[in-house]
Order: structure tokens, then sequence, then C-alpha cells
């Protein structure tokens, strides 16, 4: 117990308009801002001081800090939701690694459970078929579509899951007023009028062109929104495999479904269906000593491996248990 410790004198009192202006100041991340909000939670009694003070490098962290908060306008709440709203997702809310603390939506919050189906943007047939019968049969389990509306998979899971007339989230790269890629607007509308939800990080007004690290940060909330991952195809290397790091990262089941096809299309899902021994190279992914430990306990990275669609259903039921 730290003695001079106040927070738990203070009322909670930090909107997402707070939240946002400090995720806006330069070299102040996300994980330190929850740990400013944790030390001064409320922000009508700022105390840059203080707060610094907490910091194993005062002087580093006084210079980032505001001397004073200015008057902030306020966010739609219709449309804007933090991690302290009861309405946020909880699954995001309990990510392990790099939790989002600001969301913009649109649509139904209340995601349920729910599964990250993802893949490359460069779809096999063969991967399509086994994309529509992956979602046909969770849908049939009650379970939420979670995908990046990227051309590919996305949309392909997307577009089946609206087909199943049941609930799919988009997680975008970009900011709401920013539909990408352009041609999947119509699908991101129809998402969002089908009770499904269309997720960003992102500010309205925010760049028309997002940073390549946008897209592996969408990547890391697919993987932490939904209960498990299934990767349909993946190379080497690919964001598809970023999403599967994702789901190691914050221990979410893998699934992968196992081609005969031998090409380069399928050697992320052939990596992640390999069995582990001795010889087994994990430099693919940069992994924690402790997550090594445990991969090397396993039989392999995937938790779940198919090869044709007659295992779905009992696959889907292990899930749904």
């Amino acid at each position: 117990m730290n003695l001079f410790d106040r927070s738990s004198e203070q009322e909670f009192t930090w909107d997402s308009k707070h939240i946002k202006y400090f995720l806006s100041l330069k070299n102040i991340g996300p994980s330190a801002v929850e740990k400013i909000i944790e030390i001064n939670p409320d922000v009508y009694q700022w105390d840059k001081e203080y707060v610094a003070g907490q910091s194993t490098n005062y002087d580093k962290f006084s210079s980032l800090l505001p001397d004073e908060i200015p008057e902030l306008e306020d966010l739609d709440s219709e449309m804007v939701v933090n991690f302290k709203d009861s309405n946020f997702p909880l699954n995001l809310k309990n990510m392990k690694k790099d939790k989002p603390l600001l969301l913009w939506y649109k649509g139904n919050l209340n995601v349920g459970k729910s599964i990250a189906v993802v893949g490359s943007r460069n779809m096999l047939p063969e991967t399509a078929k086994i994309v529509n019968e992956f979602v046909d049969k969770a849908c049939g389990r009650g379970f939420s579509i979670v995908s990046g509306l990227a051309i590919g998979v996305d949309t392909q899971a997307h577009e089946a899951t609206l087909k199943n007339n049941s609930k799919t989230i988009a997680i975008l790269p970009s900011s709401l007023d920013n539909i990408l890629p352009p041609s999947n607007k119509q699908l991101a509308y129809d998402i969002v009028e089908n009770g499904g939800l269309v997720l960003s990080e992102y500010p309205i007004g925010s760049p028309k062109k997002p940073e390549n690290s946008n897209y592996i940060r969408r990547n890391r909330l697919q993987a932490g929104l939904a209960n498990a991952t299934f990767i349909a195809q993946s190379g080497i290397p690919g964001g598809t495999m970023s999403t599967a790091k994702h789901a190691i990262d914050n221990e979410k089941e893998l699934i992968v479904y196992l081609s005969n096809d031998t090409s380069e299309e399928y050697r992320g899902n052939r990596y992640l269906s390999d069995k582990i021994d001795k010889h087994f190279d994990f430099s693919i992914f940069k992994l924690t000593k402790e997550q090594r430990i445990k991969l090397e306990g396993k039989e392999s990275i995937a938790n779940y491996i198919f090869k044709s669609s007659d295992e779905l259903e009992s696959l889907i039921k292990k899930l749904d248990e």
C-alpha cells in the first residue's frame, strides 16, 4: 500500500473527451493514460506534479503532462464509448495486452459470444467455400462473426453472416467517416442495419490514408474482441499471422483450416498446424519466454485444426461448451 496514494479518496469523473485529449498527447500511449486515470480519478482535481511523482522518471513524465486540462468539446455518447463505460465490450476491456481505451462505433455494442474470421485478401475459391460453411455453423450456434471489412476473407465472412441473418462486427483501420475499402461502404451500412456493429479507434476526421500500423492495431482488436479466432487462409508473412499472434497474446483459442493445397497461400495455416517438437521454428512470432514455454507444451500452435466441413459441427459445439 502506498501511503501517499490519493486515488481512493477521489471520485471517478473522466469522460471520453478527457481520454481522447490525453491519447492525443505526444509520447503518451494508452497504457500510460490508463495509469494516469488510475492515479488521478477525478479529472477536475488534476494534479500534474502528483501524477508525475508516481512515475519512476519524474522529469521525463512531467515534461509530457499538461499543467492544466483545457476546455474540451463533449463527444457524442451515441457514437463514442470508453473503457470505463458499462456498455464497453467486455472482451476488449479484459484484453491482456494493449487494450483500447476509446472507441467510435455505429450499431449494437452488445456483441455476445463471437468468433473472428480472418484471412488473406487474395482469397482462393476453396477458402471462400470453407468460410461460408464455417460461418453457417457458427451462426447456427449463436456466435457473432468479427472481421475487418477488408477485401477477400473479411468480406466473405461479413456477407456470409448477413445471409444467415446474424450479427457481424467490422473493425476498421480508419475512422467511421472513412470506410475502407470504399467498395465496402454499402457492406458497412448493411452490417449496422442488420443489428451488427462497426468499430474504430480513430476519431472522426482522422487522416484519409491510415498509417500501416493501423492495420496491425485493427488486427489486435479482432483477436481481442472475439472468444476465438479462425484462420481461413494465410501466407507468411501476412497480416493474418499478426492476428494469430494477437490471439496468442490474449490467450484466445486459434482455429485453423488445413488444406490439401500445398501452395504458399496456405503456408501460414500449415505453420500453425505443424506438430511442435524440438526442431519447431518459433521465430516467426516474437514470443515472450512464458509464451514459448506454454506453446512447447502443446501439440501445435492451433487449438483446433480441421480439414473438411464435416468436422465443423463438432468443432463449433466444443467452442460453445
